[in-house]
């Protein structure tokens, strides 16, 4: 909802010829279609064949095409971006509370989360840029990510918050929570 608003919205604020955009643990690529429809080159990174597949699928239904699908260990790849030199206009992430990549890899996001954001912050253009985290652990405090972000990024004006489901008794589901932020030249 919000943050495909968000990522749409800053992507044609821009005017920019093709940003990059990188959506890490990227699911059923959601974001990514999103990206994508609004003129941005996308790399979607996941462990999950089954997942790429879905997310190949929704790019058909879509009528888009030339997403570049990586079927990877997501904190690999990025390590490796880091090492390549490349930048990304955004980055978006939704990371598991815990999981394994394709060889098995271990991903805990406790012990994780840290050096990911870092080194996402170096892959992160210092201008025109967004960034976007959800976290869907429950009980975790949306200053957990905002924190951890402000300890690598330079952020102003971030927006964070809870994900729930609306009921009727008003007694509202928490799901998880979001940060996102945009920086300007």
């Amino acid at each position: 909802g919000e943050n495909w608003n968000f990522i749409y919205d800053t992507i044609k604020s821009w005017n920019a010829q093709k940003p990059k955009v990188l959506n890490l643990f990227a699911y059923t690529g959601a974001a990514s279609i999103v990206a994508k429809s609004a003129g941005a080159d996308v790399t979607h990174v996941d462990a999950s064949r089954p997942g790429i597949n879905w997310a190949n699928e929704n790019m058909r239904l879509n009528n888009l095409s030339d997403i570049r699908w990586v079927y990877e260990d997501a904190f690999k790849f990025v390590r490796r971006e880091v090492k390549r030199g490349n930048k990304y206009s955004g980055i978006i992430m939704d990371p598991p509370p815990y999981g394994r990549g394709p060889e098995g890899e271990k991903w805990t996001l406790q012990e994780q989360l840290n050096e990911l954001i870092g080194m996402s912050s170096e892959l992160l253009e210092k201008q025109n840029s967004f960034f976007i985290l959800s976290m869907y652990a429950v009980g975790l405090s949306p200053l957990v990510g905002l924190n951890v972000a402000k300890s690598h990024f330079n952020i102003n004006d971030p927006q964070c918050g809870e994900f729930f489901l609306k009921s009727e008794n008003h007694r509202d589901l928490p799901m998880g929570t979001f940060l996102r932020f945009e920086t300007r030249c």
